[in-house]
């Protein structure tokens, strides 16, 4: 038994998981500032009302406990289960997200969430996970047939994977995760190989596109993308978010103005202080050399990931850890280049950090099937 504890353990990669914890930590710290209220008291979902002076990071902290019971769920389940149940998983998500067209919650303008009573899901987190493990399925059970990258003939089953949950998700609308979930299964497409004129052809299909689905944006998306070039031209509007993020960002220097020092965020004057914009008030507050340091800490948990990705033994598993990997790396771009002002606004969390309970629980999920990948790495040979 000690012989086996000790193996597992070796297989364990420790630097993932002190990079996790850490940013989880860094993420209480933002969230309990950016959350601050000396007179509120927190509702733990319409359980308990607990005296707490920022509601928001006790909830969050609610959300790790959860979170961390889930990703040892992830590292138990063995890594041949995701491969045999991929597909129901995905189309389990996939009936979510019908379910949320017809007769899901409004919040702020979107149509995202699942209310079963108590709990309020966000299906499209779910289908996060799902996507690159059904996506991870294919292409491990169809390589390329001679060696040197996918066809246009074979890609078509793996873009329609990609493309249904990105066309019921554009519907609610949420544009970010849409992106997102496309970057994520491409992604794993280039890591197999795609053939030079397969992926011109591709390319060129998708500027093609580019004008139609210009006009399929709501009117609030265009003027999101359009104010990324000149915020100032509506700094009451459109540009509000960009502009007031940029200044956050900017005025915490080099070592920022303390914690709960910023005022861009203890005088409410940025939105979604806690969630989308959780990144600004970090900046605000512990200033350039703060914000490096979380950065650097993504970065250790991103190497880490690929590190599993390159030591694992078989396909189906390589592509499950680098596309979670992608996965992390495009939100962590994504929200960064947003609350800076390089990217449009569409509402992407900085993972670990921004407060939310759905997309805690699947980040923190996808750890641990990272982690899982890592363990069984000298155990599993992919089965047909």
């Amino acid at each position: 038994m000690l012989s086996f504890s000790s193996r597992i353990g070796s297989q364990v990669d420790w630097a993932l998981f002190g990079a996790t914890g850490l940013l989880l930590c860094c993420g209480l710290v933002v969230l309990y500032s950016a959350g601050y209220d000396p007179e509120s008291s927190a509702s733990l979902f319409g359980l308990a009302s607990v005296e707490f002076s920022s509601p928001a990071c006790l909830r969050q902290a609610v959300h790790i406990g959860a979170g961390l019971l889930v990703m040892l769920i992830g590292m138990s389940i063995p890594t041949q289960i995701f491969f045999h149940y991929s597909f129901v998983l995905y189309a389990l998500a996939a009936a979510m997200l019908v379910c949320v067209a017809g007769f899901g919650v409004v919040v702020n303008g979107s149509r995202r969430w699942l209310d079963l009573g108590a709990l309020s899901i966000q299906p499209a987190e779910l289908m996060k996970i799902a996507l690159i493990m059904a996506v991870a399925r294919r292409l491990s059970r169809s390589p390329p047939r001679d060696g040197k990258g996918y066809g246009l003939g074979e890609l078509v089953v793996p873009l329609l994977l990609i493309a249904v949950p990105m066309a019921l998700i554009m519907q609610q609308p949420d544009l970010g995760t849409a992106l997102s979930l496309g970057f994520v299964g491409v992604a794993q497409l280039l890591f197999v190989g795609i053939r030079p004129r397969a992926l011109l052809t591709i390319v060129l299909a998708l500027g093609v596109l580019a004008y139609p689905a210009w006009h399929m944006l709501h009117e609030y998306q265009q003027r999101r993308i359009i104010v990324l070039l000149n915020p100032e031209s509506d700094p009451q509007g459109s540009g509000y978010h960009i502009t007031q993020s940029k200044i956050a960002v900017g005025s915490g220097e080099l070592f920022g103005k303390g914690f709960r020092g910023g005022t861009q965020s203890q005088l409410e004057f940025l939105p979604e202080h806690t969630t989308d914009f959780a990144f600004s008030v970090l900046a605000e507050e512990w200033g350039f050399l703060g914000s490096v340091s979380v950065l650097v800490l993504f970065l250790a948990l991103v190497s880490s990931m690929l590190r599993v990705a390159g030591r694992a033994r078989d396909l189906f598993s390589c592509l499950l850890a680098f596309g979670i990997t992608a996965q992390f790396f495009a939100h962590t771009v994504i929200n960064v280049g947003m609350v800076i002002g390089l990217m449009p606004v569409v509402g992407i969390p900085l993972p670990l950090i921004s407060y939310g309970g759905s997309a805690m629980l699947s980040l923190l999920f996808g750890l641990g099937v990272v982690q899982g990948v890592s363990i069984r790495r000298l155990m599993f040979r992919e089965r047909a």
